[in-house]
């Protein structure tokens, strides 16, 4: 946006980027809804899925899985139990510990996520407005901003 349309508007630069990112980030989070919504799935519960995965068979935790999910706020026990109702994942007590709870990734979640990463460059199209060495430059600045 120009300077005279900034000041047209009466934002600052500042201002308008925090719009813009804000107005990205709801863009994004409507087009993985409806990416999602094919495999009847969310994006926490695909993020608990993926974490699950890279644990290589072995069971985490709900607490565990809390603090590697990207948005901290979920309620990781109620999205692990609707994957339960979806039998994607099982749970059951530590052996160890009876007031932790280990979750298991089914034979069912795993081959749902690799229905999802199949299909996840037709989502991946979406930024084809961008080249390569755009798409890199706003990697850049994107991961210079989260420093």
């Amino acid at each position: 946006m120009s300077t005279n349309t900034l000041q047209a508007t009466g934002l600052s630069v500042w201002q308008e980027l925090r719009n813009n990112i804000r107005e990205t980030e709801v863009w994004m989070r409507n087009q993985i809804r409806d990416f999602l919504d094919e495999f009847e799935i969310t994006r926490q519960q695909l993020s608990i899925l993926q974490i699950l995965k890279a644990a290589n068979n072995e069971p985490l935790s709900t607490k565990e899985i809390q603090t590697l999910m990207v948005d901290k706020r979920s309620d990781t026990s109620r999205l692990v139990d609707r994957l339960i109702e979806k039998d994607l994942v099982r749970k059951r007590k530590d052996p160890d510990d009876g007031r932790l709870v280990q979750v298991y990734i089914k034979y069912e979640g795993l081959r749902l996520l690799a229905q999802i990463e199949d299909r996840m460059s037709s989502l991946d199209k979406r930024f084809e407005k961008l080249n390569a060495d755009e798409a890199e430059e706003l990697n850049r600045l994107l991961s210079k901003l989260k420093d």
